[in-house]
Protein backbone atom coordinates (compact mmCIF):
# COMPACT_ATOMS: atom_id res chain seq x y z
CA UNK A 1 0.00 0.00 0.00
CA UNK A 2 1.52 3.21 -1.06
CA UNK A 3 2.15 5.73 1.73
CA UNK A 4 2.36 9.72 0.68
CA UNK A 5 3.85 12.24 2.56
CA UNK A 6 2.16 14.95 0.17
CA UNK A 7 4.27 17.50 -1.77
CA UNK A 8 4.89 16.99 -5.32
CA UNK A 9 4.62 13.56 -7.17
CA UNK A 10 7.34 13.51 -9.45
CA UNK A 11 6.63 13.06 -13.39
CA UNK A 12 6.42 9.66 -13.98
CA UNK A 13 7.55 7.39 -16.95
CA UNK A 14 5.37 4.89 -18.95
CA UNK A 15 4.18 1.93 -16.26
CA UNK A 16 5.97 3.55 -12.98
CA UNK A 17 4.12 3.97 -10.09
CA UNK A 18 4.83 5.27 -6.77
CA UNK A 19 5.60 3.08 -4.08
CA UNK A 20 6.30 5.87 -1.04
CA UNK A 21 6.91 8.87 -0.77
CA UNK A 22 9.37 9.79 2.46
CA UNK A 23 10.63 13.26 3.40
CA UNK A 24 13.27 14.32 6.07
CA UNK A 25 12.59 13.54 9.91
CA UNK A 26 10.98 16.41 11.51
CA UNK A 27 13.51 16.78 14.00
CA UNK A 28 15.50 18.58 10.91
CA UNK A 29 13.31 21.60 11.49
CA UNK A 30 14.55 22.12 15.18
CA UNK A 31 18.01 23.95 14.94
CA UNK A 32 15.34 26.47 12.82
CA UNK A 33 13.00 26.38 15.17
CA UNK A 34 15.37 27.36 18.24
CA UNK A 35 16.84 30.32 16.82
CA UNK A 36 13.43 31.83 14.72
CA UNK A 37 12.20 31.83 19.07
CA UNK A 38 15.81 33.48 19.85
CA UNK A 39 15.61 36.02 16.56
CA UNK A 40 12.17 36.93 17.40
CA UNK A 41 12.21 36.73 21.67
CA UNK A 42 15.28 38.92 22.46
CA UNK A 43 15.02 41.61 19.96
CA UNK A 44 11.01 41.96 21.09
CA UNK A 45 12.42 41.75 24.86
CA UNK A 46 15.17 44.85 24.26
CA UNK A 47 12.57 46.99 22.17
CA UNK A 48 10.00 46.40 25.22
CA UNK A 49 12.95 48.18 27.21
CA UNK A 50 13.08 51.31 25.51
CA UNK A 51 10.65 53.75 27.31
CA UNK A 52 7.94 54.99 25.49
CA UNK A 53 8.99 58.63 26.45
CA UNK A 54 12.37 59.79 25.15
CA UNK A 55 13.51 63.18 25.20
CA UNK A 56 9.77 64.16 25.86
CA UNK A 57 8.91 62.08 22.86
CA UNK A 58 6.40 59.85 22.65
CA UNK A 59 8.45 56.08 20.83
CA UNK A 60 5.21 53.53 21.37
CA UNK A 61 4.25 53.99 17.70
CA UNK A 62 7.94 53.35 16.46
CA UNK A 63 8.40 50.20 19.24
CA UNK A 64 5.08 49.07 17.84
CA UNK A 65 6.91 49.40 13.86
CA UNK A 66 9.56 47.83 15.47
CA UNK A 67 8.33 44.69 16.87
CA UNK A 68 5.81 44.56 13.64
CA UNK A 69 9.26 44.34 11.82
CA UNK A 70 11.16 41.78 13.61
CA UNK A 71 8.54 39.36 13.77
CA UNK A 72 7.13 39.39 10.41
CA UNK A 73 11.29 38.70 8.96
CA UNK A 74 12.00 36.08 11.54
CA UNK A 75 7.86 34.06 10.55
CA UNK A 76 8.77 34.91 6.61
CA UNK A 77 12.28 33.09 7.12
CA UNK A 78 11.09 30.20 9.22
CA UNK A 79 8.52 29.78 7.17
CA UNK A 80 11.20 29.45 4.23
CA UNK A 81 12.41 26.70 6.36
CA UNK A 82 9.42 24.44 6.63
CA UNK A 83 8.94 24.90 2.87
CA UNK A 84 12.08 23.68 1.72
CA UNK A 85 11.58 20.16 4.65
CA UNK A 86 8.16 20.03 2.68
CA UNK A 87 9.35 20.06 -0.56
CA UNK A 88 12.68 17.91 -0.24
CA UNK A 89 11.25 14.68 -0.43
CA UNK A 90 12.81 11.01 -1.38
CA UNK A 91 10.05 9.03 -3.51
CA UNK A 92 10.37 5.14 -4.53
CA UNK A 93 8.74 4.66 -7.34
CA UNK A 94 8.71 0.98 -9.63
CA UNK A 95 11.41 2.14 -11.62
CA UNK A 96 13.70 4.37 -9.38
CA UNK A 97 14.24 6.68 -6.67
CA UNK A 98 13.63 10.36 -6.95
CA UNK A 99 15.55 13.34 -4.64
CA UNK A 100 13.53 16.24 -5.07
CA UNK A 101 14.14 19.71 -3.39
CA UNK A 102 13.61 23.18 -3.64
CA UNK A 103 10.39 25.72 -3.32
CA UNK A 104 11.22 28.26 -6.13
CA UNK A 105 13.83 26.60 -7.95
CA UNK A 106 13.27 22.94 -7.59
CA UNK A 107 16.18 20.45 -8.44
CA UNK A 108 15.05 16.50 -9.05
CA UNK A 109 17.73 13.98 -9.43
CA UNK A 110 16.94 9.92 -9.88
CA UNK A 111 18.46 6.73 -9.45
CA UNK A 112 17.46 4.35 -11.81
CA UNK A 113 16.40 1.00 -9.41
CA UNK A 114 18.42 -1.51 -11.50
CA UNK A 115 21.62 0.72 -11.32
CA UNK A 116 21.88 0.44 -7.11
CA UNK A 117 24.59 -1.84 -6.41
CA UNK A 118 24.68 -0.96 -2.56
CA UNK A 119 22.88 0.52 0.28
CA UNK A 120 24.06 0.76 3.56
CA UNK A 121 21.69 2.10 6.40
CA UNK A 122 22.87 4.37 9.48
CA UNK A 123 21.67 4.85 12.72
CA UNK A 124 24.16 6.53 14.90
CA UNK A 125 22.40 7.32 18.59
CA UNK A 126 20.99 10.09 18.59
CA UNK A 127 18.79 9.58 15.26
CA UNK A 128 17.73 6.33 16.98
CA UNK A 129 16.51 8.46 19.26
CA UNK A 130 14.09 10.07 17.07
CA UNK A 131 13.32 7.04 14.71
CA UNK A 132 15.14 7.90 12.35
CA UNK A 133 18.92 7.57 9.98
CA UNK A 134 20.39 7.87 7.23
CA UNK A 135 20.25 5.85 3.62
CA UNK A 136 24.03 5.27 1.99
CA UNK A 137 23.12 4.48 -2.07
CA UNK A 138 25.56 3.67 -4.23
CA UNK A 139 24.68 3.20 -7.67
CA UNK A 140 26.65 2.20 -11.05
CA UNK A 141 27.57 5.48 -13.14
CA UNK A 142 27.39 8.10 -10.25
CA UNK A 143 29.85 9.51 -8.26
CA UNK A 144 30.50 8.50 -4.97
CA UNK A 145 26.93 7.62 -2.65
CA UNK A 146 23.90 9.46 -2.48
CA UNK A 147 23.33 9.67 1.03
CA UNK A 148 19.44 10.42 2.11
CA UNK A 149 19.44 12.08 5.21
CA UNK A 150 17.20 11.31 8.04
CA UNK A 151 14.72 9.36 6.81
CA UNK A 152 11.72 8.46 9.47
CA UNK A 153 11.70 4.37 10.44
CA UNK A 154 14.64 4.08 7.59
CA UNK A 155 14.74 0.00 7.90
CA UNK A 156 10.85 0.36 6.71
CA UNK A 157 12.18 2.59 4.09
CA UNK A 158 15.60 0.31 3.21
CA UNK A 159 13.27 -2.98 3.27
CA UNK A 160 10.78 -1.28 0.43
CA UNK A 161 13.55 -0.46 -1.53
CA UNK A 162 14.91 -3.69 -1.72
CA UNK A 163 11.42 -5.63 -2.44
CA UNK A 164 11.29 -2.52 -5.32
CA UNK A 165 14.46 -3.41 -7.16
CA UNK A 166 13.72 -7.19 -6.59
CA UNK A 167 10.09 -6.48 -8.24
CA UNK A 168 11.70 -4.60 -11.25
CA UNK A 169 14.18 -7.53 -11.45
CA UNK A 170 11.49 -9.53 -12.22
CA UNK A 171 9.58 -7.52 -14.37
CA UNK A 172 12.70 -6.20 -16.37
CA UNK A 173 14.41 -9.56 -16.70
CA UNK A 174 11.50 -11.69 -16.66
CA UNK A 175 13.61 -15.03 -17.67
CA UNK A 176 16.68 -13.98 -15.31
CA UNK A 177 14.53 -15.28 -11.91
CA UNK A 178 14.04 -19.09 -13.17
CA UNK A 179 17.42 -19.09 -14.93
CA UNK A 180 18.93 -18.41 -11.51
CA UNK A 181 16.51 -21.00 -9.83
CA UNK A 182 17.53 -23.48 -12.56
CA UNK A 183 21.50 -23.04 -11.65
CA UNK A 184 21.91 -22.75 -8.64
CA UNK A 185 20.66 -27.06 -7.69
CA UNK A 186 23.00 -27.73 -10.62
CA UNK A 187 25.53 -26.42 -9.40
CA UNK A 188 24.76 -27.59 -6.36
CA UNK A 189 24.66 -31.36 -7.93
CA UNK A 190 28.13 -30.39 -9.22
CA UNK A 191 29.71 -30.09 -6.05
CA UNK A 192 28.39 -32.41 -4.44
CA UNK A 193 29.94 -34.83 -6.31
CA UNK A 194 33.18 -33.74 -4.29
CA UNK A 195 36.81 -35.19 -4.28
Amino acid sequence: MPHHCGGMTPHLLSGESVVTTERQHVAVLAPATLLAVICLGVPLILIQLVPDHVNSSNVSGAKAIADAVVAVVVVAWYLLRVLRWRFHTYTLTTHRIVLSSGVISRVTESIALDRIQDTVVRRPLADRLIGAGSLEIQSAGRDGTEVLRLVPKPDRFYTQILQAIEDYRVIAYPGAAEQEGRAAPAAAQGSAGGV
